[in-house]
C-alpha cells in the first residue's frame, strides 16, 4: 500500500506515545540522596543544580523535574543527619539536635558518633567543617564554653559561695535564628542553645570548682554570661542575720537617718557624715558585721520601731540584718555578738544571733506582734475648753487601714498605707472654735444696743451706758479667764488606768506623724493595764507611771494625752487633767 507524504509525516499518535513509554522517560529511580555531585543547600535546589548531575545529551522539561524535588528530612533520620553534617554542624550542636544522645554520653560524644556514622559511608564530606567554618546554630560559641568557664572561675575566685546558678544571655536574633533551623532540620525535642551552652559551660566548671554545686534555685550567687562580648555577671546574694536588740540609750534612732540639710550628701551641718544623728542602731549592729562579711552595704529590717527618744527593754526587738554582696558567708556569729555589744559601749546589746534567709524578713515585717510598755506622765489642769477639744467626735469617715482590702476582692489591697484619694497636704484639726470669742471691733459696730447689752450680760460686764461706752467696755474685758477643772484624786487615777483594760480606741493619725503617713483612723485595743504608781516630784506635781499592754500599732503616747482628740478615749479625756508625757519604754514585744 502506498501512503502519501501527508500519512508519512504524521506518524500515529498511539505507536508515538508507547515508543515515548519504552524510552523509560517519566520515571526514575534517582533520589537527591544518592551519593553523586548534586549540591544541597539550607534552600530546595534549583533546575540549574539538578541539570549538572543528568547526562548530557537528555533533555528535561523544566515542570517534569519539579515534581521529583524532595523535602530535606528532620534528624534523626539517616539523610537528616547527613544534611546536618554537609551545612558544617559542629560536633556539640550534632549531638545537641540531632536526637541520638544516650544517656550516659555528652552532646559532643554524641555530635561525633554521629558524624562517624555518615563520614563512614560518605567520606566526601569529612572536609564540610572546612568549607563551612561557622556553625549555623551557636556560630562556634560551644568553642568557647571553656573560656567562659575559666572567665567565671576567676571571677568567682573572692567570694565565699557553695550554690552557684548559670545564666546566659543572646542577642535576640541570634536566639530567632537557631530557632527556626532548629525546628526546621533538628530533631523533635531537642534542647534550645541557651539551655544547652549554659550545661555545657556548668560541666567545665564543676571540673574547676571544689564543693560548690551548680544548682537551678536558690543560689548563692548568678553567673550571668553576656554571649556577645564573652564577659561575666555576678548576681549576689545577701546574707541575712536574725538577732534581738535592747536599745538602752535614748536619742538613738532603729535606722540611719540622712542630714535633713544634706539628704545624706555631706555638708558642714552634719559635719560630712551625712548623717542627722551619728549613732543608731542600724550603724551599731552593721558596721562591725560590714568588714567580717565583706559586704558593700547593710540593711535593717525590724519587727516595728521605737521612736527616737524611746528605749527598748525585755528580750528585745526581733530584726534581722541583710549584708548585700558578701564576699564571705559564714562567720563566728557569737564572737561577732561579742564584739558588737563591746563597740556599742551600753547604747545596745544583741541576743541570739543567728542566720537567717529572706522569706524571715517577710515574717518579721508582718508579724503584728503584741507589745507591751513602760510609760510615766505628770498631771497638770485642764481648762473647759481644752477638754471640749479632747471630746471632740473624731471623723470616722476616714477607713481604718487594718480593715482595708480585707474582702475576697481586695486582697491585693491588704498592705496599702493610705490611698491616692487620700488628701495629705489638708492640716488636721486641732482645735475648736470656742463660742465665748470676743468679736472684733467692726462687728459690734454693726450690733444693735440690744445685742451688745445682752453680749455685756454674758460677759458679766456692767449694761449701763450709751452704744460707744457698751463698745469700748466690751473691748477692754477681752476674752473670758479660762476655768479649769480640779485634779483627779488618786483614787480616780487609779480606776481609770484600770478601766482602760479591754477599751478599743480611736486614733486619727497624730500631728507628729501627720506629714508621712496616710490621715486614717486606726482602731487599736488595750488588752491590760498594771503597775499603776503614783509620786510627787520636786515641783509638787503628781507623777503617774504605768504598765500597759496593746495591740501592734497602738500609738501609746497618745492614750496618754490624746492629741488634741485625735485618740479617744484618752487617760487625758477620762482624769479631765492634761498629761504630759515625761518618758515611754518599750517593755517587751510578745513575738517568736
Amino acid at each position: 500500500m502506498i501512503m502519501s507524504d501527508k500519512e508519512q509525516d504524521s506518524p500515529d499518535e498511539d505507536e508515538d506515545w508507547m515508543q515515548y513509554a519504552n524510552a523509560g522517560f517519566g520515571q526514575t529511580d534517582y533520589s537527591l540522596w544518592d551519593e553523586g555531585e548534586a549540591k544541597i543547600d539550607l534552600q530546595p535546589p534549583s533546575s540549574k543544580d539538578l541539570a549538572s548531575d543528568i547526562d548530557e545529551g537528555e533533555i528535561i522539561d523544566g515542570d517534569q523535574l519539579s515534581t521529583h524535588v524532595e523535602e530535606i528530612p528532620r534528624a534523626p533520620s539517616p539523610a537528616g543527619h547527613k544534611h546536618l553534617v554537609r551545612i558544617g554542624t559542629c560536633d556539640h550542636c550534632l549531638g545537641r539536635v540531632g536526637g541520638k544522645k544516650s544517656f550516659d554520653q555528652t552532646i559532643q560524644q554524641a555530635g561525633i558518633d554521629i558524624r562517624t556514622s555518615i563520614l563512614r559511608g560518605d567520606s566526601h564530606l569529612e572536609k564540610t567543617r572546612e568549607d563551612n567554618p561557622l556553625c549555623p546554630f551557636c556560630e562556634n560559641l560551644f568553642q568557647e564554653s571553656e573560656l567562659l568557664a575559666d572567665i567565671i572561675f576567676d571571677s568567682l575566685n573572692p567570694y565565699e559561695v557553695k550554690r552557684v546558678q548559670l545564666g546566659a544571655r543572646f542577642p535576640k536574633d541570634q536566639m530567632e535564628n537557631e530557632e527556626e533551623i532548629r525546628k526546621r532540620f533538628g530533631a523533635g525535642g531537642s534542647d534550645a542553645l541557651k539551655s544547652g551552652l549554659v550545661a555545657e559551660i556548668a560541666k567545665n566548671l564543676s571540673q574547676r570548682l571544689e564543693g560548690v554545686k551548680i544548682v537551678n534555685d536558690k543560689p548563692q550567687i548568678v553567673a550571668l554570661i553576656d554571649v556577645l562580648t564573652l564577659t561575666v555577671e555576678l548576681d549576689i546574694r545577701s546574707v541575712y542575720i536574725y538577732g534581738r536588740y535592747q536599745k538602752l540609750e535614748r536619742g538613738i534612732p532603729q535606722t540611719r537617718w540622712p542630714c535633713r540639710a544634706c539628704k545624706g550628701r555631706g555638708c558642714s551641718r552634719c559635719n560630712d557624715t551625712g548623717l542627722q544623728y551619728l549613732k543608731s542602731v542600724q550603724d551599731l549592729i552593721g558596721n562591725p558585721l560590714i568588714d567580717r562579711f565583706g559586704a558593700v552595704e547593710h540593711s535593717f529590717h525590724g519587727m516595728g520601731r521605737e521612736d527616737i527618744d524611746v528605749r527598748c527593754m525585755g528580750s528585745g526587738r526581733p530584726f534581722v540584718i541583710e549584708m548585700k554582696s558578701p564576699k564571705t558567708r559564714t562567720i563566728d556569729l557569737v564572737q561577732a555578738m561579742v564584739d558588737i555589744n563591746e563597740a556599742a559601749q551600753g547604747s545596745v546589746i544583741i541576743t541570739s544571733m543567728r542566720e537567717s534567709n529572706r522569706s524571715e524578713v517577710v515574717r518579721i515585717k508582718e508579724t503584728p506582734a503584741e507589745k507591751s510598755y513602760s510609760i510615766r506622765f505628770k498631771l497638770l489642769p485642764l481648762s473647759e475648753d481644752e477638754f471640749a477639744v479632747l471630746c471632740a467626735p473624731v471623723d470616722l469617715t476616714h477607713v481604718d487601714v487594718q480593715e482595708r482590702g480585707r474582702g475576697k476582692k481586695n486582697k491585693r489591697r491588704k498592705n496599702r498605707r493610705g490611698d491616692k484619694k487620700d488628701d495629705h497636704t489638708k492640716p488636721l484639726p486641732s482645735v475648736i472654735e470656742t463660742e465665748n470669742t470676743t468679736p472684733s471691733e467692726d462687728e459690734l459696730l454693726a450690733m444693735k444696743k440690744g445685742e451688745l447689752v445682752e453680749l455685756a450680760t454674758s460677759l458679766e460686764l456692767s449694761i449701763t451706758g450709751t452704744k460707744a461706752v457698751l463698745i469700748e467696755r466690751i473691748m477692754q474685758s477681752g476674752p473670758p479667764a479660762p476655768k479649769y477643772f480640779e485634779l483627779p484624786t488618786d483614787e480616780l487615777i487609779r480606776e481609770v488606768v484600770s478601766n482602760l483594760s479591754g477599751v478599743k480606741l480611736a486614733q486619727r493619725t497624730p500631728e507628729r506623724v501627720a506629714h508621712r503617713r496616710a490621715d486614717l483612723i486606726r482602731r487599736r485595743v488595750v488588752y491590760e493595764t498594771s503597775d499603776v504608781t503614783i509620786d510627787i516630784n520636786d515641783d509638787g506635781e503628781r507623777e503617774v507611771e504605768f504598765t500597759l499592754r496593746c495591740e501592734s500599732g497602738t500609738y501609746v503616747k497618745e492614750t496618754i494625752h490624746g492629741d488634741s482628740g485625735r485618740t479617744q478615749p484618752s487617760i487625758s479625756s477620762l482624769i479631765k487633767a492634761k498629761c504630759d508625757v515625761i518618758w515611754l519604754d518599750v517593755a517587751d514585744i510578745h513575738a517568736d
